[in-house]
């Protein structure tokens, strides 16, 4: 079994966001050190693809390509800060009893930081009724379903992001990974990457010409080549609730040509505040139930 991180996902970025969001695009040079942004590639809460097909990829880490309701919304690439007061991201207490994503900071305000969370690829839109679904209404964030593709949860943002007023993030966590059948489930564990624009492939190689606001080109010319990543780490989990603190250089394996490898995400140009992928072989591989409680998603000092 194997987990393809933010930017191998076949052709789905773990940046989505719900249909009913469209921003204005920016894709100026607003980045910090002169880096323009990176965005998510075309994906949408609501899609009806999963990993791997070409429902996947918004571009602007907040958008998806065909929605919900089969429009279209992209990132903001300029660049916005969180404030003090926004060191709690989501704690779930206030999300709407029966609703599908809860959001946080200035979500659809503009040039705010803000975003939301999504699930991929979601089973309620889903052609075959499968996949994963996600609940609220415990004061937490409950993931569960069947795993048969590349599968995950994540945090969007709508605008590029400068977070380095923090050190990182934590949250809890906790999760049971079941066998379908007579197959045997993964060792229970999520790879959760950061994604930043450095590492994000640029527009001008991505695969299906969506906009991005990455500057990351790619050293074989495909953004699949595996020479553009994002920074990852491995993130086990139990069946009871565990507080994980993550520092961004406790993410690594963050790639860009011509030589730049084992990198971290650069905090003042986040794309994606968290994406936490599943683990899946690929074709053939063997199918597995998840039940997964995610709580307090916090930044921490630095």
């Amino acid at each position: 079994m194997f987990v393809k991180t933010v930017s191998t996902i076949g052709r789905f970025s773990l940046l989505l966001l719900p249909f009913a969001l469209v921003t204005a695009v920016d894709c100026g040079d607003s980045g910090s050190g002169g880096s323009t942004g990176s965005a998510g590639s075309m994906g949408a809460a609501g899609s009806t693809g999963s990993a791997g097909t070409s429902a996947g990829a918004g571009t602007m880490g907040s958008a998806g390509t065909t929605g919900a309701a089969g429009t279209t919304a992209q990132k903001n690439c300029t660049v916005v800060m969180p404030t003090a007061a926004d060191m709690t991201i989501l704690d779930f207490n206030a999300v709407t009893t029966g609703a599908t994503q809860a959001t946080f900071g200035g979500y659809m305000e503009g040039m705010q930081y803000g975003g939301g969370t999504y699930i991929y690829p979601n089973a309620m839109t889903a052609a075959d009724l499968m996949g994963l679904t996600n609940t609220f209404d415990g004061m937490t964030w409950h993931i569960t379903g069947l795993v048969k593709d590349y599968s995950g949860f994540g945090l969007y943002l709508t605008s590029k992001t400068d977070a380095s007023m923090f050190g990182g993030l934590s949250f809890d966590i906790k999760g049971t990974f079941t066998a379908v059948g007579t197959g045997t489930a993964p060792a229970a564990a999520a790879t959760l990457t950061i994604s930043d624009s450095a590492h994000e492939v640029d527009s001008t190689h991505t695969s299906d010409a969506r906009m991005t606001c990455g500057t990351c080109t790619p050293a074989n010319g495909s953004e699949y080549d595996g020479t553009c990543a994002q920074a990852n780490k491995s993130i086990p989990l139990t069946a009871t609730s565990v507080t994980q603190t993550v520092h961004w250089n406790d993410l690594t394996m963050g790639k860009r040509p011509p030589s730049f490898s084992g990198e971290s995400p650069n905090p003042m140009l986040l794309t994606a505040l968290a994406a936490w992928a599943l683990p899946w072989g690929g074709t053939g591989s063997a199918q597995y139930m998840v039940d997964i409680t995610v709580d307090n998603i916090k930044f921490i000092a630095p």
